[in-house]
């Protein structure tokens, strides 16, 4: 067997083996997000147009480049950088594009609107002062049950203690 033709077969096997497929599909996205991102060709339309998805993708790749140059690094961009540029652009003009990006970095809106409340913070002032005067007498009469509860087994009950 020719060495070509033995790594081809590694490499699928891979793909195959359950224990090492999800590990092989990793390392295959990590290396296409960080490789080097390239222009796409400008696609056009029946009519002849640039279509809108090649736009976002033109002026996603330029605003990496001089986003890189103005920082002062002079390598090319990265797939990842790009595809999150025209992801941003689109959310520009798409109200699902800028609903997934607020998903994936600020947390959903409406977790933050639908936040829970404990029962005190829906309680009113005046609740409030009354469940602390009644936590305060509860505390008051288990301090004098504890103090019965000592006088009993020092064998000093007392006959106005009850």
């Amino acid at each position: 067997m020719k060495k070509n033709a033995r790594e081809e077969i590694e490499f699928l096997s891979l793909f195959t083996d359950e224990r090492y497929a999800k590990r092989a599909f990793k390392s295959l996205l990590d290396q296409s997000l960080r490789g080097p991102a390239k222009p796409l060709p400008q696609i056009e339309n029946a009519k002849g147009n640039i279509t809108p998805a090649s736009l976002i993708d033109s002026a996603a790749y330029r605003n990496v480049v001089d986003r890189l140059k103005a920082q002062g690094y002079s390598r090319s961009p990265m797939q990842s950088e790009v595809i999150m540029e025209a992801a941003v652009l689109r959310a520009r003009l798409d109200t699902n594009s800028l609903s997934l990006l607020l998903d994936r970095t600020a947390g959903k809106v409406k977790e933050e609107i639908n936040v829970s409340s404990s029962a005190y913070e829906e309680m009113t002032d005046e609740e409030l002062v009354l469940l602390s005067q009644y936590r305060k007498a509860k505390l008051i009469n288990e301090n004098v049950t504890r103090e019965e509860k000592d006088i009993v087994i020092e064998g000093e009950r007392h006959d106005d203690v009850n």
